[in-house]
């Protein structure tokens, strides 16, 4: 059985400027909230902006729990961290469900809240999935590296110290 991945708009459209997402979508069930699905429309190649259509490559979840995406609008306030709608819903999905699904996200304020709600353990970089499948080339980009992954799990924690309201 594959593993369930859940993405980040930008990995959707980062994999398909690498063009990888074929060889993600071989290797895993993809997951993408409705938001992902939206944000990431195209991506840019040449100058030119190339559509992305995953509908019959990735599964899409529509409903997240509105109490689990309430918890996340209110860490990312408490930890003081910007997080675009996307990244709330594929949050509050990991969050919200039993499912053993992965996030994988290269977005730093992501990474960092994920580790301040102590998520760090569903989540990977996109450098470690892409290994973990055979992948080794050099292309990627630094925001994709899991020692930039690591840095912002550690800064979540260290958010989490600074700022958790333990009672």
């Amino acid at each position: 059985m594959k593993k369930l991945l859940l993405l980040d708009a930008d990995v959707v459209i980062d994999l398909h400027s690498l063009d990888l997402f074929e060889k993600i979508g071989k290797a895993y069930d993809v997951y993408v909230t409705r938001e992902v699905f939206k944000e990431a429309a195209y991506f840019k190649k040449s100058g030119s902006r190339i559509p992305i259509n995953i509908a019959d490559k990735a599964t899409v979840i529509k409903d997240v729990d509105l109490e689990s995406l309430k918890e996340v609008h209110k860490e990312a306030k408490e930890a003081r961290l910007g997080i675009d709608p996307g990244e709330s819903t594929s949050i509050a999905y990991i969050n919200q469900t039993e499912e053993e699904m992965i996030f994988c996200s290269c977005d730093k304020a992501a990474i960092r809240l994920i580790s301040y709600m102590g998520l760090e353990q569903k989540s990977i970089s996109l450098e470690k999935t892409l290994r973990d499948i055979g992948y080794h080339e050099k292309n990627l980009y630094p925001r994709h590296y899991g020692k930039t992954f690591k840095i912002c799990i550690k800064e979540g924690k260290t958010l989490r110290i600074q700022f958790k309201k333990f009672v």
